[in-house]
């Protein structure tokens, strides 16, 4: 789904909507602006399904950007702040069991991340064929929760392979606007891939990733360390090139395709992620926010 999608669609949503905020978050997300989508998300919290929405298409998975964005900015802490949903409400349990149960594994509180796991695979599991979204939605995020406890605990290519099947998955959704999914999952696979020293494959899924969504800085950051990991300083210099641009007006920078890394994260917070020596802008810009307290 392109990043520009908001600003062509043919019939534009109600501004207020909780559509319009799912858009909104997803389009800011995509392009770096944290705290655009993050106050998207907020006036998305604010906007419940009614009775008649849990009872339909999709038991409140609309409203999971909520807990996604949270996920895209690395934001672990916040998360596990958050309460469960309305248990009613299956899809937005689902999104919040999904959220969470990256948020403890990266936090190395692996017993609770499986608990969690367990939990939405039973969700996903008792679902009736006639909730396909939700069902969907689920087979990509069982994957995604696992290959985090994996990645945790050093299996790295065990990590790849549940990636792997997260990103087939997600390929499988409907076609819709905003997208089911809130950001891509070759983004976290391609970070993976980088873990586990796989970078050709890593910038086969990051250019996958670019034909689908054109431009955006999270694979053209991944996709510039594969190619310097690969020794291709000039090709990784020209991605770069574009990298800045794409990043031109974020207001994070943050230097690779994903908040994943090998092992638990123990950072206090996503802001501490260093940046490299080819982001001066973007690493003054990171410091002060920082300096600031702003995470």
């Amino acid at each position: 789904m392109l990043v520009a999608m908001a600003a062509t669609r043919a019939q534009p949503v109600a501004s207020g909507t909780a559509e319009h905020y799912a858009l909104l978050a997803y389009s800011a997300a995509m392009a770096g602006h944290k705290a655009e989508a993050l106050a998207a998300v907020g006036k998305l919290a604010q906007c419940p399904p009614g009775d008649a929405a849990l009872a339909a298409r999709d038991g409140g998975w609309s409203g999971t950007p909520q807990y996604a964005a949270l996920v895209r900015f690395g934001l672990w802490d916040e998360l596990l702040a958050l309460s469960p949903p309305d248990a009613h409400a299956f899809g937005l349990t689902g999104g919040y069991l999904y959220a969470r149960g990256v948020a403890l594994a990266a936090r190395g509180r692996l017993a609770e991340a499986r608990a969690d796991l367990g939990a939405l695979q039973a969700l996903g599991a008792g679902l009736p064929e006639s909730q396909r979204l939700v069902r969907a939605v689920v087979s990509v995020a069982e994957p995604i929760v696992a290959a985090r406890i994996a990645a945790s605990e050093g299996r790295s290519d065990e990590a790849a392979a549940l990636l792997n099947r997260a990103v087939a998955a997600e390929d499988q959704l409907p076609y819709n606007e905003p997208a089911d999914w809130f950001f891509p999952v070759r983004h976290l696979l391609g970070a993976q891939l980088l873990i586990a020293g796989r970078a050709a494959e890593a910038a086969r899924i990051y250019r996958e990733d670019l034909a689908r969504n054109p431009a955006n800085g999270w694979s053209l950051d991944g996709l510039a360390a594969a190619l310097r990991a690969q020794g291709r300083a000039e090709a990784a210099a020209r991605v770069s090139a574009q990298s800045a641009a794409a990043w031109r007006k974020a207001d994070v920078w943050p230097n690779a395709s994903a908040y994943w890394i090998a092992g638990p994260d123990t950072r206090s917070c996503e802001c501490q992620q260093p940046p490299s020596s080819q982001r001066q802008v973007g690493g003054e810009l990171l410091g002060a926010q920082h300096e600031a307290g702003v995470h």
